[in-house]
């Protein structure tokens, strides 16, 4: 049986490759075939926001999809375990309000059997009102094919 899916993109769309999360969201929406079992959100800068639609949509997983730093060349990729987040540095994510480590706690907290994982896009710029890097903007092209086969569909 398919799980259900939550996949919330994070992150400013006014802050250059900050936007990566909300338009993976947008291109993911923009996909003709995807799994009737994912449920995209779009939640900006406050992933928290999405915390009722854990308890209401009872997903199997949850991806977040966001921009990171932690060091590497600018549009690389990375799948974040949940436990890792718990671990991650706040300054890496600190682009919103509450870190994603805590929501990963919070939620976690209600939910422990769920599988929670990060999407992470390294980031080159987070300047305001500038676009995204072209190296951070071609993950787009690529994030449904990376998303269906970290998900196996």
């Amino acid at each position: 049986m398919p799980e259900n899916v939550l996949i919330i993109g994070v992150g400013n769309r006014m802050r250059g490759d900050d936007a990566v999360g909300p338009l993976a969201i947008d291109k993911l929406k923009e996909s003709n075939d995807l799994p009737e079992e994912w449920l995209l959100v779009d939640a900006g800068e406050v992933p928290e926001n999405a915390l009722g639609l854990v308890d209401k949509e009872k997903p199997d997983r949850v991806i977040l999809i966001d921009a990171c730093d932690w060091g590497t060349a600018p549009g690389e990729i990375r799948f974040f375990s949940s436990e890792e987040l718990e671990k991650l540095s706040i300054r890496m994510l600190s682009t919103h309000g509450l870190p994603l480590a805590f929501w990963v706690k919070m939620t976690l907290t209600d939910h422990p059997e769920l599988k929670i994982e990060l999407l992470g896009v390294q980031v080159q710029s987070l300047e305001f009102n500038s676009g995204m890097t072209p190296q951070v903007a071609a993950v787009l092209e690529k994030i449904e094919g990376l998303v269906r086969e970290h998900l196996n569909y």
